[in-house]
């Protein structure tokens, strides 16, 4: 299976992969992945998602995320994420990362 098609129903069935559904759970899973492809699977993410700020480059993707779905406010961190910015956030991330993932 793709791991676009995995991204869809991790989206839609969060709990079916033992996820709460929160920013934070997301990206660990995310991360889960991007480890298990030995890097492959992210490798350009923080540089795509800095270049649609114009600044980050040195910053972490989930960071950025958060960043692009809270502007024009600031966020420091990925664990200011909550309440109901939560979920704009986490629509951002899906997104971002299916839009990256369609590119190569």
């Amino acid at each position: 299976m793709e791991f676009s098609q995995i991204l869809f129903d991790v989206k839609k069935r969060p709990s079916a992969y033992g996820l709460d559904g929160g920013y934070r759970e997301f990206v660990a899973f995310i991360n889960g992945a991007n480890a298990a492809c030995e890097g492959r699977l992210l490798r350009g993410f923080s540089d795509f998602l800095a270049g649609k700020l114009g600044a980050g480059e040195n910053l972490y993707w989930a960071l950025l995320v958060a960043k692009i779905a809270a502007a024009p406010e600031p966020v420091v961190s990925p664990d200011e994420v909550l309440g109901a910015q939560e979920q704009a956030v986490i629509d951002c991330l899906f997104r971002e990362l299916l839009e990256f993932l369609s590119r190569g």
